[in-house]
């Protein structure tokens, strides 16, 4: 590995600890050019902002994601498929960390060029994939479509599906609640949203079980909660402090 990719390394494993350890919105480029030991020129040689290291963060993620998909691959058929969603779903087992970040910021302005940013490195990872898996579901007689474009059309709605249930996520935040119902019906739509248009039987689809989506978003949802709490802390402790002329 060349020094200025061994560094870009280095800043990426850094920022994702801190990350996970303060909170995205906590973290600082300060914070992460400390704790690298590297200049303010040297990080600004490889991205242009911390948000930019939180979009190579979750490329990178995502590529672990289809690394993992690609190495636990069942049998042609409907558990193909399966399989494929639940890797490339943000709200399975392991993804608590980088659920919370992206729940953190999706309550920000700089939430939307997250998203689209993920939604467009997730596709480009795993849309090809699928495209397969569905042309092996239709030559088995499994699936039925004959629209070439309702693979992309299929995908896209269900990258939707998971943005709107990331919305719903933030809300639950930001109003102080758990992850419950409404979530859980979101998921049975897009199940059944996969079910009817490609003609698959009725509850053959599993994009992930409910009661794993459920913890892992409520382990996320709390950690969120509480760094919100923390920040109205210290933005509350500051005011007095700094009318007082004290250093915060």
């Amino acid at each position: 590995m060349q020094k200025g990719e061994k560094r870009k390394a280095e800043i990426l494993q850094t920022a994702s600890a801190l990350f996970a350890q303060k909170g995205y919105r906590k973290t600082t480029l300060n914070d992460i050019i400390g704790a690298v030991g590297c200049s303010k020129g040297s990080f600004y040689h490889h991205f242009d902002s911390k948000l930019q290291v939180l979009e190579a963060i979750a490329e990178q993620h995502i590529h672990s994601d289809w690394v993992a998909y690609a190495a636990d691959t069942p049998a042609p058929g409907i558990a193909r498929l399966n399989r494929l969603l639940y890797y490339a779903c943000p709200f399975r087992p392991g993804e608590e960390e980088h659920l919370a970040a992206q729940l953190a910021l999706g309550m920000q302005q700089e939430g939307a060029v997250i998203s689209a940013h993920i939604r467009g490195a997730r596709k480009a990872g795993f849309f090809p994939a699928l495209v397969a898996v569905l042309e092996e579901l239709k030559q088995a007689g499994l699936a039925h479509y004959h629209n070439a474009c309702l693979p992309e059309l299929l995908w896209d709605t269900h990258a939707a599906f998971l943005e709107a249930m990331m919305q719903e996520s933030c809300r639950l935040v930001l109003s102080g609640g758990t992850p419950g119902s409404r979530l859980v019906e979101m998921l049975r739509a897009a199940r059944f949203q996969w079910e009817r248009l490609i003609d698959l039987p009725y509850g053959s689809v599993v994009i992930v079980p409910a009661e794993e989506m459920l913890r892992v978003l409520g382990t996320a949802c709390t950690r969120v909660q509480a760094e919100e709490e923390q920040l109205r802390f210290d933005a509350g402790y500051a005011a007095p402090c700094q009318q007082l002329g004290k250093p915060v």
